[in-house]
């Protein structure tokens, strides 16, 4: 029938079909017709029976198509409540080059790794007093920190089991809103539209976030998630691998994706992981590997004029729209700290929150994006 409908030959494959005639739905925004809705929450409520009832939240029919199951149920993927930290000179299993999720909270510094929250998705923490979520989507490698104050309540978030455009979808435990990762936008349910205050998150090594933040925090390696398959005294509870690069080996090697995404330009490959800026309207994807190449430089996105400051494997943003730089490499810098960059003539501009993902994610909700390099 998709095949009759799209005029796309099947080539066989499950994984290769779902995502040749779901890239096709995305990109046609196919009108799904009469019977859509009961059919698409029923087959979903055959997987989870919460499943029918978060989806017929979803206000818009072709939204409601482009939404798909990401192979897990609601909370499938265990998300961390109150994790456990431990001062960084505990946590000699660290190592220099590992990746990790680097915060700071009013002076609060935190890591979370990389190869936790790869198996997680999801850490309902506090800083500095602050409830927050660090939530990791693993498809687009990218770590976003959300303040969990929503209305006057504070919310507890979990895996959904559904996907956009190979994104992220998270649900709170209070009201079932569906939010979608990248935007932190309510997509569906009581508080459909609402956006999740964010606080900037540097992806970076060890090394660099422990050198610059002695004082840190990093997350400890969580207990046993699956204790009841234990079936002896003799078994230990089954626990996951936490060494660094261990999760999601196989799709990052893999230069495709597994789910179905829009048509993306090759203007980078799908998996290059950009900084994504926006304001007034437009957007832009810059480069990470480019930026740390070339060190410190300004870009001006539509009313926004922000200075990204690149470390080893990622970049401080800041906005400098009242500092009377134009785009270009950053001329006068003195310190780029976790909260503010200091210029050379005294002045002091604020850190704000830029996501660094995967391309194809950022393209996904910005078809029209401008990049850096210029493709």
């Amino acid at each position: 029938a998709l095949s009759n409908l799209s005029g796309l030959e099947p080539l066989g494959f499950r994984t290769d079909d779902y995502r040749i005639y779901g890239n096709w739905v995305s990109r046609e925004s196919v009108e799904p017709g009469d019977g859509y809705r009961r059919w698409k929450t029923e087959l979903y409520g055959s997987i989870d029976d919460e499943f029918a009832s978060l989806l017929d939240q979803v206000p818009d029919d072709v939204l409601l198509s482009q939404i798909q199951w990401g192979g897990v149920a609601r909370a499938g993927i265990p998300e961390l409540n109150d994790p456990i930290r431990i001062p960084a000179t505990a946590a000699d299993w660290m190592t220099d080059d590992e990746l990790v999720l680097g915060v700071v909270l009013d002076g609060e510094a935190v890591a979370y790794p990389v190869r936790i929250l790869a198996h997680h998705e999801l850490a309902n923490d506090e800083i500095a007093g602050q409830p927050v979520s660090l939530v990791y989507c693993t498809l687009c490698r990218s770590g976003l920190l959300f303040d969990r104050r929503v209305e006057g309540r504070v919310l507890d978030f979990q895996t959904s089991g559904l996907l956009i455009e190979s994104n992220k979808i998270m649900v709170d435990v209070q009201t079932d809103t569906l939010w979608r990762h990248q935007t932190g936008v309510g997509l569906a349910g009581p508080l459909q539209g609402l956006e999740l205050t964010q606080y900037p998150v540097l992806t970076t090594t060890w090394a660099e976030w422990s050198a610059t933040n002695p004082d840190t925090e990093v997350l400890d390696i969580p207990a046993p998630i699956f204790p009841d398959a234990a079936t002896s005294p003799e078994q230990p509870p089954i626990a996951y691998s936490y060494d660094p690069d261990d999760a999601y080996r196989f799709y990052y090697d893999d230069p495709d994706v597994w789910f179905p995404i829009f048509d993306t330009p090759d203007v980078f490959d799908l998996k290059e992981p950009v900084i994504g800026l926006a304001g007034g309207g437009e957007s832009l994807a810059v480069q990470v590997a480019t930026l740390v190449e070339e060190g410190p430089r300004v870009f001006a996105v539509g009313d926004q004029v922000v200075a990204l400051v690149p470390g080893r494997a990622g970049a401080k943003a800041y906005d400098v729209a009242g500092a009377g730089l134009t785009a270009g490499p950053l001329p006068s810098l003195s310190e780029a700290s976790d909260t503010s960059l200091m210029l050379e003539d005294g002045s002091s501009w604020p850190r704000v929150a830029a996501p660094q993902l995967f391309w194809f994610a950022w393209f996904g909700q910005n078809p029209e994006t401008a990049t850096w390099p210029a493709g």
